[in-house]
Formats: structure tokens, sequence, C-alpha cells
């Protein structure tokens, strides 16, 4: 992946906006029945509505680095936030009937405790290895819900979305690089730091979006682990054929460094461990 000119990606237009979404053109009978779409589209745009928090704990880390400060201020909290807004007006027109905003808030009480200053990693090194992770992880989904979605004007917004994460990916790789020269993190604590984040992938976040979604869309019934389950087993098996195993994987693997003759040994493996993992 090619190291990103700072200053021009800065500068230069983002590649789409809210008003070229064609949200008018949505075929609503294709996804309005789709109770789990619903939900899925609901939940990730409470994550992606976050973004300032997220930017502002980064932000205090990255204090002195007037490079890094500038595009997580100027793109990447005004492109997260986009994606929230789009995907909030999807939702809000399909199904108008949502109290969006009450879930959302319920949304944000629960999650904040999840999102203090001191769980970033304790270097700028490996906290940038934590938010490819993260990228690699939304590239991930939003790539799969490109590959399966059942309504065109969705299938463009999602795909729009999946290019900005994957080139937030290689923003946060390329300063991971630039911290790297200084801190020097071993090979073992970037592992370890991925381990660790690819474990927490879906899970607070993912847990109490759906949950606040799940109990404003249906007044009066309990969200539980199973439902949670319930959510897990779907998104496995859209995950079986379409879920993009080997660009996820390749990612992940990029931080480490590797040789090339291990990395293409390793590689293979990973990928059919992934599928067991994601879609067993």
């Amino acid at each position: 992946m090619p190291v990103p000119d700072t200053h021009l990606s800065i500068i230069a237009p983002h590649p789409w906006l809210i008003e070229q979404i064609a949200f008018d053109r949505i075929a609503h009978e294709r996804i309005v029945n789709e109770d789990t779409w619903f939900h899925v589209l609901a939940a990730a745009s409470f994550v992606e509505s976050l973004a300032d928090v997220y930017t502002h704990n980064l932000l205090d880390r990255m204090a002195d680095d007037p490079q890094v400060s500038l595009w997580l201020r100027e793109r990447w909290e005004p492109e997260e936030l986009q994606h929230g807004r789009a995907l909030r007006r999807y939702v809000e027109t399909v199904w108008p009937a949502f109290d969006w905003k009450t879930a959302f808030d319920g949304f944000c009480t629960d999650y904040r405790p999840y999102c203090r200053p001191e769980l970033l990693e304790p270097t700028r090194a490996l906290e940038m290895v934590a938010r490819c992770v993260v990228e690699t992880g939304t590239s991930g989904l939003y790539g799969l819900l490109q590959q399966i979605s059942p309504e065109p004007v969705l299938t463009t917004l999602v795909g729009h979305i999946r290019s900005d994460e994957v080139w937030h990916y290689k923003h946060f790789y390329h300063y991971f690089l630039r911290y790297r020269e200084s801190e020097r993190p071993s090979s073992w604590q970037v592992a370890r730091v991925i381990r660790k984040r690819l474990g927490a992938i879906g899970q607070e976040d993912a847990y109490l979006a759906l949950k606040n979604a799940f109990e404003v869309h249906h007044p009066g019934q309990t969200f539980s682990p199973r439902d949670f389950q319930r959510f897990q087993h779907t998104a496995g098996h859209w995950a079986r054929a379409d879920y993009p195993y080997e660009m996820t994987v390749k990612m992940l693997l990029k931080p480490l460094r590797l040789p090339g003759m291990i990395h293409r040994m390793a590689l293979p493996l990973l990928v059919r461990h992934a599928r067991r993992v994601v879609a067993p």
C-alpha cells in the first residue's frame, strides 16, 4: 500500500457526499421487511456517530504531532461522522417510525465507559496498530455488506464507506511506520495488540448498539445474550461465502512486517483459520 501524502489527502475534496446518495430512489420493498438488516444498519450508524469521542482521545495522545492531529481532526473525524449521518438517514428513510435519537442516546450512555483515554495502547506506535485492526474490521464488514446488500442505494452507500475505511487504514499504517522508527516496538508487542483488538471487535460496541436498537424498535422487550448470539449466527452465515478473508488477513499481517517467505506461508493458513472463526 503506498504511503499517503497527508497534506494532499487533507486538502483534497472528500470523494463522496451525503447529498450524492439517492435516498429518494431506495427500493423500500427490497429491505423494509428485513429485520436483521435494520438492526445491523442502525447499530453501525450508532458506532460511526460516536467518532468525536474516539477522535478526542486520539488527539490528546497525539497532541505533540501536528501532522497526525491535523489529519485526525480535518479528515478522519468528519469522514467517520459522515458515515454515521448517512447510515442514520438511510435507516430513518426506510424505517421512519424508529426513534433513532433515543436509541443512540442510550447507546452513548452505555458505551462511553469503554471509551476512556486510559484504554488506549501505552505507546503511539501500538495505538496505531490498534487503529489498523479496527479499520481492518470495519472495511471487512462494509465489504461484506456491499457484497450481500439486497438494495442498490445501500450497496452504493456501504461501498463508499468501505473505501473510506481502507483509506483510513493506510493512514494509520503510515503513522505506525513513523512512530515505529523512534519507539521500536517488538514484533511480540505488535502481535499482542493485534490479538487483543481482534478479540474486542464486535463485542461491547456491537452488543450495546444492537441492544439499544432492538429495545427501542421493540418496546417492552429486553435484548439478551441469546439475541446477540442470534445476530452473530446470522453474521456468520452471511460471511461464509462473501467476507473478504484474504484482504482482511493481509491487512492484519502488515504491521508485523514479516519476511516474505514467512508471510507467504502464513497467509493461506491464517485465511483458513479466519474462515473457521468468522463463519464456523
